[in-house]
């Protein structure tokens, strides 16, 4: 099942996404992206200040990730005009998160504050609505060698596939005077036919460091978050097997015996396929974006396809016939059929 369609019926985990319309602006959900994928997400936020002058302030946060073959995603943080630490306006987090079954820990180390910082998250899906609860502790909070605990709460509601409304609010449990409670609300949107998503957000944060996601600041700010996942699997690793099926199809409605295949992470799997004339391949779109299986030739096409749909095709006579998917052509795979 995808990402998107299992959010939208309510049944995903909390370690199987990286789209803004699962999470918050403060709260990361414990987010995982697909194996072998690279991550990209700019968060940057923006405030005003007073009159006459009304000069602009930016606070930008770049993270860069890496999804293990394992249920581990590796990355770090990169913030300026940061506010954890008066000495660092430059601001590092490198961390490591695990997450399974609606659980997720997140360990790592901010530079700015010289800090071990941990966060753990659960995550429960009821209908349209995401439920999500974190705690934190950072060890050296702030570059005040004094430990500093966090607890913070948020919804994401799916309106439509495209569309979500998110919130949060998280507060320091030793909240010292001029402290504020940290808040985020945001219209979550996924791009059609792409596999990005956009945040645009209003909130009292700065940066999107755990640290800096734990404490309000005095302003509110505006701002975004852009996502944007490079598929590695595409390119490096091992190959895919190839398919093969002796026995005859069912028809194009799709019959319990026909060959299996699937479009997963913006790759058709397996990309060569060997079945005897008469058999039928029924793909499935485990991706989280339309699809469509394309010849080449433009003999048959299957239309857009949604993700967790399937559709199914009788090969009947013998010949090669590659096939592509016409939204992103780079996705390409071979159907060999053979005489019976």
């Amino acid at each position: 099942m995808s990402c998107a369609l299992a959010v939208f019926v309510g049944v995903v985990d909390v370690a199987s996404c990286q789209s803004v319309l699962e999470r918050p602006p403060n709260l990361s959900g414990g987010w995982l992206g697909a194996r072998g994928t690279l991550q990209f997400n700019f968060v940057h936020r923006f405030g005003v200040g007073d009159p006459p002058l009304r000069k602009v302030t930016n606070s930008p946060t770049f993270l860069l990730s890496y999804q293990l073959p394992i249920p581990l995603l590796i990355g770090f943080n990169y913030a300026t005009s940061s506010d954890v630490a008066a000495a660092f306006p430059n601001e590092w987090e490198g961390f490591a998160r695990y997450g399974q079954r609606g659980v997720a820990l997140q360990a790592g180390y901010n530079q700015a504050a010289g800090s071990f910082d941990a966060e753990l998250t659960a995550a429960r899906n009821v209908g349209r609505l995401r439920l999500i609860a974190a705690g934190r502790l950072l060890s050296n909070g702030y570059h005040s060698d004094t430990a500093r605990y966090a607890v913070g709460a948020g919804a994401a509601v799916r309106l439509s596939r495209w569309f979500a409304l998110a919130g949060d609010a998280t507060t320091l449990i030793d909240r010292r005077p001029g402290e504020k409670a940290a808040w985020g609300a945001g219209l979550q949107v996924a791009i059609p036919y792409s596999p990005h998503t956009l945040s645009l957000q209003v909130t009292n944060t700065n940066t999107a460091t755990l640290q800096g996601a734990s404490r309000g600041i005095a302003r509110v700010r505006g701002g975004f978050e852009f996502t944007i996942p490079f598929t590695l699997s595409r390119y490096f690793g091992r190959r895919s097997k190839t398919a093969a099926k002796n026995g005859g199809g069912e028809g194009a409605a799709g019959a319990a015996n026909a060959t299996p295949a699937e479009m997963r992470t913006m790759t058709f799997e397996p990309k060569r396929i060997e079945i005897a004339a008469g058999t039928t391949v029924r793909w499935t779109n485990n991706d989280q974006l339309v699809h469509t299986i394309t010849a080449d030739d433009g003999s048959w096409d299957s239309g857009p396809i949604e993700p967790g749909k399937t559709w199914s095709h009788t090969f009947a006579q013998a010949g090669e016939f590659a096939f592509h998917c016409t939204p992103h052509p780079f996705m390409k795979a071979l159907i060999v059929v053979r005489h019976p």
